[in-house]
Parts: structure tokens; sequence; C-alpha cells
């Protein structure tokens, strides 16, 4: 009942944070449903029960999460309004991680005025190279951003979703100029982590050519710059993009390097060591909510280690959301990203022990793991995916399973090169690609997967745009086979029991 009760208030919270994000509901509103939780919450403590109770906090927990959303920054402040369609000077802060690509830069910019702030995207040429927390002068046409036609005649909320990171306006081009650096100690943390991060792909590129390089950062640090349009397009075709954009798994691979590196500690200074690694490395890598996602489950984790614990991976991934939504509540809707970490770590967690009792003819335990655990995550996103994006892919799956195997082997072997390329490039050039290679042959044995795959009959089909009722009844559906099937397993298991020993 202790976790029962935790879920229906989450998803109270959220049915909350939904509506306002579709569907505007003014201040008096909220307000009685707020009374009318504080109501029933009298009621049950006058005649206490487990019904009454649940149901008292799931309505103060669906009050909260339309207050919250409330309070989420919703347009452009009214003096800047006047600004839009206009050339503009500009004066602001950078305060997200440089999106650097081929031919600009992308500048997520804070512009103070007055009591007022927003912010800004600018596209900027290369150079001046800006970084987090440099001081800059803007000049360009203000403009907002505007929703744009995707694959299979859907159309992309471009405004909506750099609404959830409170961006409102963009300047492109933007023509720059750096005037100083910000005094905020945070910014000047991200801003040693960033350069900490510019090493390490520095030392990557001069241990490995390109494509291999730009795979070897994307893996281990994030991001799809180098890798170019024809490669991005064939890992989306083959269903292998999520290995390149800093996924919840690649977290959890470092997170598992780290633990076995500092295996010698005693368990409690491990983990806190681990803890900090952990944190630093996912702000360093850009902060993206898949990634946060799996960072917090990972603290939970490593305080689970170290005190001994059980670790309940349903409740941990529930409390995860929760504290995210709570932070930025316009993620909930708005962010692609973290629905589809949430759904695919949903589908593994609810999914592979089910499937593992199914395929249970196959001998091989470690393929019989893999096949499950792709099958989970797949079917896991794959109606919401169709509805998104329209990307049907066929060979996801065996695309996938030939690869996962060699992705944290991959991130090591790409780091041990990275690390090695420092000294050894003092005395040979050669050194460094000598250092790489065992991490090269991974490399390109992925990136060949991925364009092999992409080049079959039929290995992408796009569906055309179809209403989200279809996904709703997709999932209902899933839900019942999934009811169905644990009733029927030999030891059937609730949410409170879904664990991960330590």
């Amino acid at each position: 009942m202790h976790n029962i009760g935790l879920y229906l208030f989450v998803c109270a919270f959220l049915l909350g944070v939904t509506l306002v994000s579709l569907a505007p509901v003014s201040w008096p509103h909220i307000g009685t449903v707020f009374v009318i939780g504080v109501s029933l919450s009298a009621f049950a403590f006058r005649k206490p029960s487990k019904v009454h109770i649940v149901t008292s906090m799931c309505v103060l927990a669906f009050a909260c999460g339309m207050a919250r959303t409330n309070l989420a920054p919703a347009d452009l402040p009214s003096s800047f309004t006047h600004l839009i369609d206009t050339k503009v000077q500009l004066h602001g802060t950078v305060v997200l991680l440089p999106d650097m690509r081929e031919s600009n830069q992308k500048l997520t910019v804070k512009i103070n005025e007055g009591i007022f702030s927003t912010r800004i995207i600018a596209s900027a040429q290369l150079y001046p190279e800006a970084h987090i927390g440099d001081e800059v002068s803007i000049s360009g046409k203000l403009t907002r951003p505007k929703p744009f036609e995707a694959d299979g005649g859907r159309m992309f909320a471009y405004d909506q979703f750099l609404r959830k990171d409170g961006v409102f306006a963009l300047v492109q081009p933007a023509y720059i100029t750096i005037d100083g650096q910000s005094s905020s100690w945070f910014l000047k943390f991200m801003r040693v982590l960033e350069g900490i991060k510019y090493t390490f792909t520095k030392a990557v590129d001069e241990a490995l050519p390109e494509p291999e390089s730009a795979l070897a950062i994307g893996l281990v640090a994030g991001g799809k710059q180098g890798l170019g349009t024809e490669l991005i397009d064939a890992f989306t075709v083959a269903g292998m993009l999520q290995i390149i954009v800093l996924s919840g798994y690649n977290v959890m691979i470092v997170a598992e390097y780290i633990l076995r590196t500092l295996s010698f500690l005693r368990k409690r200074t491990a983990s806190s060591i681990a803890a900090v690694s952990i944190i630093c490395f996912v702000l360093a890598a850009g902060a993206g909510t898949s990634a946060l996602r799996a960072g917090i489950m990972a603290l939970f984790a490593l305080y689970a280690r170290a005190t001994g614990k059980q670790y309940q991976v349903m409740r941990i991934l529930t409390v995860s959301l929760f504290l995210l939504i709570l932070w930025n509540p316009l993620l909930l809707v708005f962010d692609p990203g973290l629905q589809f970490s949430f759904l695919a770590t949903f589908g593994l967690i609810i999914g592979t022990p089910l499937i593992t009792e199914r395929i249970r003819f196959i001998k091989n335990d470690t393929f019989c793991e893999m096949l499950s655990t792709t099958l989970a995550a797949q079917i896991g996103v794959l109606p919401f995916l169709l509805w998104q994006t329209g990307n049907l892919s066929l060979v996801a799956v065996a695309a996938n399973l030939v690869v996962m195997p060699v992705i944290p082997a991959a991130m090591g072997l790409s780091t041990l090169a990275a690390v090695l390329s420092v000294p050894l490039g003092f005395i040979s050039s050669v050194l460094p690609l000598i250092a790489g290679f065992p991490a090269y042959i991974l490399l390109t044995y992925v990136i060949h997967v991925a364009t092999i795959s992409a080049r079959l009959p039929f290995a992408q089909i796009i569906l055309p745009a179809f209403s989200f009722w279809w996904t709703v009844v997709s999932y209902v559906f899933l839900a019942w086979l999934v009811l169905r099937l644990r009733r029927s397993a030999p030891q059937p298991l609730g949410f409170g029991a879904l664990t991960k020993p330590l």
C-alpha cells in the first residue's frame, strides 16, 4: 500500500502538471481544488482510513502540480515583446554549455532588462568561441521560434520545446562579442567542467580519426557533432541514436566504471566519491534530461549501496521523475528526451522479467538477457516513438543486439586512449593513434553496423501522422498484456517487489 500511495500521489501531481501545460488554469480554480484537498484531509484526519488519506493526498498533489506549472515562465516578458522582429543589441550571460555545430555555435543567453529576465538562443559565428559564464553582446534580428514540419506530415512544436528551457526568442544569425566573465560561482564551476570536457575531446581527436573520434565523444560525453548528417541519419534509421546522445544507459556504464575503479576503498568512501563524480559528469555532458534522470537514479543506487538498503528500482524511477518535474514542470509535456528515457526505463523494469521468463529456451544466459532487455526497452517506447516521429525501424532490435555488448568496452577504451594520448603525444604523434587502436576497432564496428543496417531494404518505414489517442490505446493494451502475463507467471511480482540487488 505504501508504494501504491506513492505512485498515485506522483500520478496526481503529473496529471495537474499536464493539464496546465496543455490548457492554462486560473489561480482561483487551482485554489478551489486546493481547498477541496484540505477539506478531504480534515475529514481523513477525523475518520482515518487509507482510502481517505490517499484520496486527500492525491487531490492536494493534483493542485500542487497545477500550481507549480502555473509558476513556470509562460511567455516572453512584456519588456521584450516590442523588440520582436526588430534588430537588437542585447547584453547577457551564456548560462548553458554552448552547442557547437559544424558552421555555428548555438548559445543560450540570459538577458536581464530591469526586474525582468529571459533566455534567448543566439546562433553565432564559430569565432570568437564563447564559453559558459561569458558576458556577451549580441546583435541581430530577434524573432520568436516557430513550429516546423517533420517526417510524416507531423509538426514539431519547436516553440514549446524551447519553452521548457525558458527560451522564448531567437537571434539567428547573431553577431557576438565577448565582454568578460560572470562572477557566479556556479557558472565558474561549470566553466571548469567545460574545460575538462574540451581537454577530453581534444585528446580523443589526437588518438582517433574521424568519424570514430566523434562517435567516442558522443558515447562518453554526449553530442553528435562531427558525425555528419549522413551518419546521424544511419544511426536514426538503425534505431541506434540513443547511444550517441548520452542516454541513461551510458550514464550507468560510467557509474559502474567509477565504482570498479574505486573498489579498493571502503564502501561508503567509494560511494561518496562516485556520487560527486557522477554529478560532475552529468553536468559536464550538458545535463540533458535523460542523463539527469539516470544520474538521480545512480545517486539513489549509491546511497543504497553505502547504507545496505534495498534499491527498489520502480520506486526510484518514480521519485526521479517527480523530482525532475518538480524542478521544471514543462519537461513532462515538452521534452521528448525525458519521455523516451522514462518509457524505455519503465519498459525495462516491467518487461524484462516477463520476456526473460518466456525465452528460457535460449540456453545462452547472456544472449537471453540482452534480447529481453532490448525488446523490453523497444516495446516501451514504440507507441510513443511512432506518434512522435513516425519512424518505425525494422532493424532496431537486431542492430542493438549486436552493438550493445561492445558499448561498455568502446567507452572504456576510448577514455583510456584519451588519457594515454596526453603523455604519449609529447613523445610522438603516432603513439596516441596506437593507444587508440583498440577503441578504433570497436567504434568502426559500431559505425559499420549502423550504416549496413540502414542500407538494408525496408530498414525503416515512415508512418503518417495519427491521433495521440491511438498511442493511449496502445499503452492500455500493453498494460492489459503485462497484467495478464504477470498473473500467469510462476511467481507474480508486484511493483513494490521490483528491486535490484547491489
